[in-house]
């Protein structure tokens, strides 16, 4: 790792390893809610027609859903620890990588320390209090177990067949796993920037710092992002959207439009210089720490944490 850019690419293909997660997750998930709902028509349909009278005697239909429901909130638990897990990786990674960049960058010890367990989940903790991760992801939870209820009730009602329930079953996992997949990449996304933020505030007491947007430049890139790329502000300023978000930094902007999925970033200046890591330095610059890749320096860290 030599800058900011290539941290952030480190950072995003933790992201999306978490997403891989994910969608195996909900593909499980589909797989097992068709194979109940193949045994259900299997067991209960007369003449290759399962009815919700039919399918409603004897509460067979509750107990269906109770066995369903039971495995949705188990994979909701998973889904819980894997995002939760995510966010406290980027945070920490973020954090420290970028501490290595700024202590390189301006040639002093900047005194920085391993997060403490009360700083990381401090950070973690969503301000707004319907966007805390255990909120949003209940909300989600109940949303799917209703929404494949209703599901199956509609299709029992009009005399679907299998393969036209699977389809709907199909259909709302998708659009649950969607949605599960914005969250973890929002949340992931606004605490690896907190974690940019705390470190530069840090290294601040040591050096002159400014901060800088950066813009994923494709196709997905909203607009309004793209004309704050490459603006740079002092480093407690604020950037303001066009979509009417303000804030602090990329994923901070207290705006739904500029926040979700964003994939944006910050690149703090140091002595207005961008950070990187040199084996070699130009010659006459002042080197007060030699060269070490960041293992060494991490090491070297949790060494002095032991000690201090």
């Amino acid at each position: 790792m030599k800058n900011q850019d290539d941290l952030d690419q480190y950072l995003d293909q933790m992201i999306e390893e978490a997403e891989r997660k994910i969608d195996q997750l909900f593909a499980n998930r589909l797989k097992e809610i068709k194979s109940q709902i193949a045994a259900m028509y299997e067991k209960y349909s007369r003449n290759g027609e399962l009815s919700y009278t039919e399918l409603n005697k004897y509460n067979r239909f509750r107990k269906e859903m109770e066995v369903m429901v039971t495995e949705i909130h188990q994979d909701y638990r998973e889904l819980f620890k894997l995002i939760k897990d995510l966010m406290e990786k980027q945070f920490v990674e973020n954090y420290l990588r970028s501490a290595y960049l700024y202590e390189f960058e301006a040639q002093v010890k900047m005194g920085f320390t391993i997060p403490t367990a009360v700083v990381i989940m401090a950070a973690l903790e969503n301000p707004i209090e319907k966007l805390k991760l255990p909120n949003v992801l209940e909300a989600a939870r109940n949303e799917i177990v209703n929404d494949i209820s209703i599901e199956i009730a509609q299709g029992l009602l009009i005399g679907e067949g299998y393969a036209k329930m699977a389809k709907r079953i199909e259909n709302r996992v998708h659009f649950s796993r969607a949605k599960a997949r914005r969250v973890s990449r929002t949340e992931a996304h606004r605490v690896q920037v907190e974690g940019r933020l705390r470190s530069a505030e840090k290294a601040s007491k040591k050096a002159d710092l400014k901060k800088m947007w950066v813009s994923t430049l494709d196709t997905k890139t909203r607009i309004g992002h793209k004309k704050l790329d490459g603006k740079v502000v002092d480093r407690d300023g604020v950037f303001k959207s066009i979509y009417g978000g303000v804030g602090k930094a990329p994923g901070h902007m207290h705006n739904a439009k500029d926040d979700i999925n964003c994939r944006c970033s910050i690149i703090f200046l140091v002595n207005g210089k961008v950070p990187e890591v040199r084996r070699a330095r130009v010659e006459g610059e002042n080197v007060v720490i030699p060269y070490q890749t960041y293992e060494e320096w991490e090491k070297q860290l949790k060494k002095v944490g032991k000690h201090g």
